[in-house]
């Protein structure tokens, strides 16, 4: 039996494998396709379920965020507080340097004057056993000085009376001086009347 091919058969046939190929090619893409679109599905639920959570969080940050601006603030007010201090520290470093060299001499001065007061003490100390060797002799002079104290005391006391007594008296002796004045000066003017009549019987006057 004889097989008659029409022309366009070969052609036909020889397109027909690698339409087939791409075909298995598309199926196997579009499986693939379809698998991807499964996970994007499901992505995109997880995504939408974190999105709550995230959008939550979001209102807090935003909130946290002004208290961290305004620690911002501070901080940078404290970090040029902390420049001042800076510089006031170095001024005051200088200082120190420049006052280390009079207080290194006051220092000299200063341990100079205790070794002074030192050999002083030394000295005090040796005076001081003397001075003890002497207060004995004091004290035993003391209890006679003691022992006259009691009679000067009385003597002082008559001699406040006497001069008392001397004062009372100083009244009427005073009054006594006047008196006696008085009668003085009067005699005085009789012995000068006297004289004045004992000159006028010579003369031979006359007096009123």
């Amino acid at each position: 039996m004889l097989v008659f091919l029409h022309p366009l058969y070969t052609p036909h046939s020889t397109l027909y494998t690698p339409h087939s190929t791409l075909h298995t090619l598309h199926s196997t893409l579009l499986t693939l396709h379809s698998t991807l679109h499964t996970s994007h599905s499901t992505l995109h639920t997880l995504h939408s379920t974190l999105y709550t959570p995230h959008s939550t969080l979001h209102t807090p940050h935003f909130t946290l965020h002004a208290p961290y601006f305004t620690l911002h603030t501070i901080h940078s007010t404290l970090y040029t507080l902390h420049s001042t201090l800076s510089t006031l520290h170095s001024s005051l470093h200088t200082l120190q340097s420049t006052l280390y060299t009079p207080h290194s001499k006051l220092y000299t001065f200063l341990s100079t004057l205790h070794t002074l007061h030192s050999t002083l003490h030394t000295l005090h100390s040796s005076l001081h056993t003397p001075h003890s060797t002497l207060y004995t002799p004091h004290s035993t002079l003391y209890t006679p000085h003691s022992t006259l104290y009691t009679p000067h005391f009385t003597l002082h006391t008559l001699q406040f009376t006497l001069y008392t007594i001397h004062s009372l008296l100083h009244t009427p002796h005073s009054t006594l001086y006047t008196f006696h004045s008085t009668l003085q000066t009067r005699n005085k003017g009789n012995m000068h009347k006297t004289v004045q009549i004992n000159y006028c019987t010579k003369v031979l006057c006359v007096t009123a």
